[in-house]
């Protein structure tokens, strides 16, 4: 098993993860398939991907029954984004929050009680 690097996850890799997530119990495959809207991927696309997140330091396995592996995530979806954000912080923004959240504001035309709500968070 290897320890997550600084790999990003791709958009179909995520979305196994945040099964996974959701799941809150080791699963196999079969389980993950079945948890994916229509129209579900192939088996073997979703056990490359557990193998790929496997690799990559983001799950783990146990085994089950005869040939079957229980996949669970060694990464919390919480730490996964912390990371996620502390990167796209530190690369487009020289790590500084005021200019990474200046972005956001300038960018998302909030409303002005999304506004107070922010800075009552700030505050607290």
């Amino acid at each position: 098993m290897t320890k997550q690097k600084n790999y990003t996850l791709t958009k179909a890799e995520l979305q196994a993860m945040e099964i996974l997530w959701s799941m809150g119990k080791a699963c196999d495959v079969h389980e993950v398939v079945e948890r994916y809207a229509e129209p579900r991927p192939a088996y073997t696309t979703v056990s490359t991907f557990m193998k790929i997140l496997s690799t990559k330091g983001f799950v783990d396995f146990k085994k089950g029954q005869g040939k079957q592996h229980l996949y669970f995530p060694l990464i919390s979806k919480d730490e996964y984004t912390s990371r996620v954000m502390r990167d796209v912080k530190n690369n487009f923004f020289g790590g500084s929050v005021s200019s990474f959240l200046s972005f956001f504001l300038k960018e998302e035309n909030l409303s002005q009680k999304e506004l107070e709500e922010l800075i009552k968070k700030v505050e607290q």
